[in-house]
């Protein structure tokens, strides 16, 4: 091909931004669409090597959006990252713009969250943060996107202090984008705000604070229409009953959710089959905890969910067929993750069974490990006010 044959890099960077935007919208066959044009462009582009970057960028994007939306489609998000590594390794330092470095260390956190190593990805979060302010003026939805994907760290790590403030950061931003109509353009976005929020309120054992927020992000899904979003919503009330031991709500709402994300294979599929496997058991229904516990092996083991199938190795070992060295397999996981707040609050669920069962010296060990949890959550909240 001769150099006039060849695509102006401009043009291809145009695409790529198209591309972005609609990953960012969650629309996976507008995505795919889009990731096979730029890259048929890309070959037959001028020579650019930030332009490449940027597509190797897009490419992990693209696979972590397909991990939650379409689970069973992604195939080599390793490889994709560690591409993209090898990459920005080899660039030349005066190449390595803010913006590659935002995108760069943005991505990575987004990557490692997804496997629930939460220190890492928060350590490229804080990396992102740096760039954050050196962005375009116009970039105003990626902060936002940003400040949510942060307060979903702080959200598992439990810093509720942190995970409100950048949720509630990111929402403000969304609810200030509207079209020239006045009609709010991510409404989608919003919803997973009050997710977080909800969340936190939860933790905060502030119950009628959060069944409101988990009721009004159910309202705001439903008005936008969007499935899985609906799914996470009726999850999260189910959350909320399940923390108020209403369990017929709770299991009523873990139902729906399943169905749901069943019907989609969404991510959420494991979480919601786990939740219900888990008040299935707790109401003694041990026919039907068994079998959703089958299923939710099947269901983990597809979506390549570790927690999923380490959390229900807790309805087996308490409920159907009891094994404390299951149990403590469990928390050594939960442990090498930092998931401190499951660490804490199944532990407390433990030692609550144990010694209903009048198994005190048991109980106690896992009293200490709830103990052991909350003063490694304070930990964590008192070297970030340190940072």
């Amino acid at each position: 091909m001769s150099v006039s044959d060849l695509i102006p890099y401009h043009y291809v960077t145009t695409d790529i931004n198209h591309w972005y935007v609609v990953i960012k919208q969650g629309r996976v066959d507008k995505a795919k669409e889009m990731k096979q044009k730029v890259e048929k462009e890309f070959d037959m582009m001028e020579k650019n090597e930030k332009v490449a970057v940027y597509l190797q960028l897009l490419k992990l994007r693209h696979e972590i959006m397909l991990s939650y939306l379409e689970p069973d489609s992604v195939k080599n998000i390793d490889g994709v990252y560690s591409d993209l590594k090898k990459t920005r390794e080899n660039m030349a330092p005066e190449s390595l713009t803010n913006t590659i470095e935002f995108y760069y260390n943005f991505f990575t956190g987004m990557y490692h969250f997804r496997t629930r190593d939460l220190v890492i990805a928060l350590t490229y979060y804080r990396e992102a943060e740096k760039y954050l302010d050196l962005l375009d003026e116009n970039a105003n939805t990626d902060k936002a996107e940003f400040y949510f994907k942060v307060s979903e760290v702080y959200y598992y790590m439990k810093e509720t202090h942190f995970s409100m403030n950048y949720a509630q950061r990111a929402y403000s931003i969304f609810k200030d984008q509207k079209d020239a109509q006045g009609n709010l353009t991510y409404g989608k976005e919003m919803v997973q705000c009050q997710f977080v929020i909800f969340g936190n309120w939860l933790d905060k054992m502030c119950y009628e604070d959060a069944l409101a927020t988990a009721e009004k992000a159910l309202n705001d899904a439903l008005k936008i229409g969007e499935q899985h979003l609906i799914g996470s919503a009726h999850f999260n009330v189910g959350l909320c009953y399940n923390n108020l031991e209403e369990l017929d709500k709770a299991e009523k709402h873990f139902q729906i959710a399943y169905e749901i994300h069943k019907n989609r294979k969404h991510i959420y599929e494991s979480k919601a089959i786990f939740n219900l496997a888990y008040v299935k058991a707790k109401k003694n229904d041990l026919k039907a905890a068994l079998e959703l516990y089958q299923e939710g092996q099947r269901v983990a083991a597809r979506h390549n969910n570790q927690e999923v199938t380490e959390k229900l190795k807790l309805v087996k070992g308490l409920y159907l067929s009891f094994d404390l060295q299951t149990l403590r397999e469990v928390f050594k996981f939960f442990e090498e993750k930092n998931l401190y707040g499951d660490m804490e609050e199944y532990a407390v669920a433990v030692a609550d069974f144990l010694t209903n069962k009048e198994d005190r010296h048991d109980a106690v060990d896992f009293y200490q490990m709830a103990i052991e949890a909350r003063k490694q959550i304070q930990r964590g909240k008192h070297l970030n006010e340190k940072m």
